[in-house]
């Protein structure tokens, strides 16, 4: 007798669904179900996620690399990754701001904002970040990358590579409210874009060595020239028009 599949009314003759890939036997949702699809979820992060993790900010180029090769089943998805770590930082930036209750003292320098606007690209990091993350990718597409990668190949691995921002705010934020030290002030601020600088330049001559990209070295620091203070005043900018817009 021909079994139809209730996910896609499919015809069935095995225990899984040519078509979609659906289980045939179906059973009523119950506590156990609901269980077992939790422990699948966190097991199957778990597995491409921590991996990625630890390749990323040991081995960046190598991670990137390869996953432009081709290597995709072992990596954790450049897109969601991302946005995996966005949610780890807002859910430790809300506990940090909840039990430190610290007071923002920063003021404006050459690498640092004042503390109105620091106070709002920490609340709208996200979302701050992902806008300027294609004019990032653009300025490393035209520096170092022509010819030998498409623009849309550094797009992708810029995910990769914006993650760490995320990994490193979430690690300052946490070690130093535990400790109890006022990471909201300028020694903060110059403490994180030192740190992210250096692993940003270590990163992508890791990543570009790979591809024998001519004149390495000197387009690096042209990058940084270029790059840091896009960063910098595109995250001021988008900042204070977040501001006007009354966030």
């Amino acid at each position: 007798m021909s079994i139809t599949c209730l996910n896609c009314n499919a015809p069935v003759n095995e225990s899984y669904c040519s078509r979609c890939g659906q289980k045939v036997e179906v059973k009523r949702l119950t506590w156990h179900n609901l269980g077992e699809e939790v422990f699948h979820f966190f097991t199957h992060i778990e597995k491409g996620f921590l991996k990625t993790t630890g390749q990323l900010i040991i081995h960046p180029g190598k991670l990137c690399k390869s996953y432009l090769d081709g290597k995709r089943k072992v990596y954790h998805k450049p897109v969601s990754f991302l946005l995996i770590w966005i949610t780890i930082y807002l859910f430790t930036w809300y506990l940090a701001n909840h039990f430190t209750q610290f007071e923002n003292r920063t003021t404006s320098t050459l690498v640092t904002w004042d503390a109105s606007t620091l106070n709002i690209i920490q609340k709208y990091r996200s979302l701050i970040d992902i806008l300027i993350l294609p004019i990032s990718a653009l300025i490393n597409w035209l520096i170092l990358a022509r010819p030998k990668l498409n623009y849309v190949e550094v797009f992708c691995v810029s995910f990769y590579l914006f993650s760490f921002t995320f990994i490193f705010h979430i690690a300052h934020i946490t070690i130093a409210s535990l400790l109890g030290i006022h990471y909201k002030d300028n020694t903060g601020e110059y403490i994180t874009t030192a740190f992210v600088g250096i692993w940003a330049f270590y990163a992508c001559y890791d990543f570009y060595k790979q591809y024998k990209v001519p004149f390495l070295i000197p387009k690096l620091i042209i990058w940084v020239i270029a790059a840091f203070p896009a960063y910098f005043y595109a995250s001021k900018i988008i900042a204070k028009l977040l501001a006007a817009l009354g966030f």
